[in-house]
């Protein structure tokens, strides 16, 4: 029994992580597209104490109830948006991100808290075996608005040595002249970023390869 135990323990600590495999061999990273010029713009930077990013992470398999979907956040988020052409650049910095906060995890239908040894596990094991902060400390993102009077995203993601570009719409809306609130959210795959999610007990137990993300960043005047 204290076997068992064991083992049950261990798979709730390391659910929601995965393990990196570098860059994909043979596929190179998406270029970045070229910052357009600054000059003449009204910037406008993101304040991280009203923009949020939460990325829901799921567990899957025959035992799945074993383990614990979780909300991983970030309430750090650097950057700024071009108001004219809804461009922007992001910085996600990646040591103060944040593992199961009770209210983010109401606020995501999820579960009752998990026990805090399996956030602190999980928080340890994201950190060090899958985003490796101390070689990768942050993410680093451009969005670009094809259509400055439009929904359309086109998102330049670079992460743990890879680059992917993605297609997303978001909510976008001005409150003032000096300020905009982008809303939305989209799907990331741990593998496009050359990780493969955790597979326990012979893939039994493992985590979704998808992963939701959502966001809701506030820029303003400085």
């Amino acid at each position: 029994m204290k076997t068992i135990l064991s083992i049950l323990l261990g798979i709730s600590l390391l659910v929601s992580c995965s393990t990196p495999t570098g860059r994909e061999a043979g596929r190179p990273p998406d270029t970045l597209q070229q910052r357009p010029s600054l000059e003449a713009r009204t910037v406008l930077h993101v304040d991280p104490h009203q923009s949020l990013i939460t990325i829901l992470v799921h567990r899957g398999g025959m035992l799945a109830r074993l383990g614990h979907d979780h909300v991983v956040a970030s309430h750090d988020v650097q950057g700024f948006v071009v108001a004219q052409t809804g461009y922007a650049e992001l910085t996600i910095p990646l040591g103060l991100l944040t593992v199961d906060e009770p209210a983010l995890r109401e606020r995501a239908g999820l579960e009752a808290e998990v026990p805090q040894d399996a956030v602190e596990g999980t928080r340890l094991n994201m950190q060090t075996k899958v985003l490796q902060v101390d070689q990768f400390p942050t993410v680093q993102i451009q969005i670009f608005r094809p259509d400055p009077a439009g929904s359309a995203l086109r998102v330049s993601i670079s992460m743990h040595g890879v680059t992917r570009v993605k297609e997303t719409q978001a909510a976008i809306q001005s409150r003032s002249e000096g300020e905009v609130i982008v809303t939305g959210s989209m799907t990331l795959n741990q593998s496009d970023f050359g990780m493969v999610p955790l597979s326990v007990l012979g893939g039994s137990l493992q985590v979704r390869d998808a992963v939701e993300v959502h966001y809701s960043i506030v820029a303003t005047l400085p």
